[in-house]
């Protein structure tokens, strides 16, 4: 019983991390490949070699770091939006069918710099297109 034990921890501190290491493509006579997590073997050639490393704190950090950065995005989209709500002019409200003060083409203007700055990371060329041409459909 006392062996197994010992065996066991000698086995979980010969582990280490088995989320983190690199992976080797190597390269062997007549065209056939392997992958190893070492180095190559005898008679094959390095290809590549990537470096992997599992790191699921770092992910959800960096996940929650997203969420934040929108939260912010909101938050500061609502107070200007709230601030243009309340934009006035000789004591009423501007004149444009929104009450906003913005004529159609500055409300598309800023719609699209707001869509930009919310998707900047993900935004396709497609879509920055169709956005600049809904600008230039409400400014003509």
């Amino acid at each position: 019983m006392k062996k197994i034990r010992m065996m066991v921890v000698l086995l979980a501190l010969a582990c280490g991390h088995a989320w983190a290491g690199e992976v080797h493509q190597c390269l062997g006579q007549g065209g056939s490949v392997s992958y190893v997590d070492g180095d190559c073997p005898a008679g094959t050639r390095a290809g590549w070699i990537r470096s992997y490393d599992d790191d699921r704190a770092g992910q959800a950090r960096s996940i929650r770091q997203r969420q934040q950065e929108t939260l912010e995005w909101q938050r500061s989209n609502r107070a200007e939006i709230a601030a243009m709500m309340r934009v006035r002019r000789g004591g009423r409200v501007a004149s444009g069918g929104r009450g906003d003060g913005l004529d159609r083409c500055q409300r598309t203007r800023h719609r699209r710099d707001r869509i930009r700055d919310r998707e900047f990371q993900t935004m396709t060329y497609d879509r920055m297109v169709a956005l600049d041409d809904g600008v230039r459909e409400a400014c003509r």
